[in-house]
């Protein structure tokens, strides 16, 4: 299994954010495994492959990051339709990306770079030792 990239976390938490429903209010990490996600201090688990509500928010991820990196809407649903997605399930995905904001869109792209900040490393903690002992 590929380690899941930045992009990645952020388009997913983002497809959770436009097809739930969550508001820019609603904090929302995507774990580093992609699988979980912790919103409202709850984790929860992502699962495509038995949950059709996730299957469509995964697919719209995967949407959102090809069209990132420059693959145009129409051509997208096409895909999609080609794939075995449906007319219906390509159309909602369609829909909900071009229902996206220019700002939004930027917004994403900042939530790509926080991701690729977040890098795993424990946070250092002094072993100074503070007055006497």
């Amino acid at each position: 299994m590929l380690t899941p990239t930045p992009e990645d976390r952020a388009c997913l938490q983002f497809a959770l954010h436009v097809h739930l429903g969550y508001g820019p209010e609603d904090e929302i990490y995507v774990q580093r495994d992609c699988q979980r996600i912790l919103v409202s201090g709850q984790i929860e688990d992502i699962n495509p492959s038995g949950n059709p509500m996730d299957a469509l928010t995964v697919t719209l991820a995967q949407t959102m990051k090809l069209h990132l990196g420059g693959v145009q809407f129409g051509e997208l649903r096409r895909d999609l339709i080609a794939a075995g997605m449906g007319v219906e399930v390509a159309n909602r995905v369609h829909d909900h990306l071009v229902d996206v904001s220019v700002e939004e869109w930027d917004r994403l792209r900042e939530r790509i770079t926080w991701y690729g900040n977040d890098n795993g490393d424990p946070i250092p903690v002094s072993t100074t030792a503070l007055g006497k002992s």
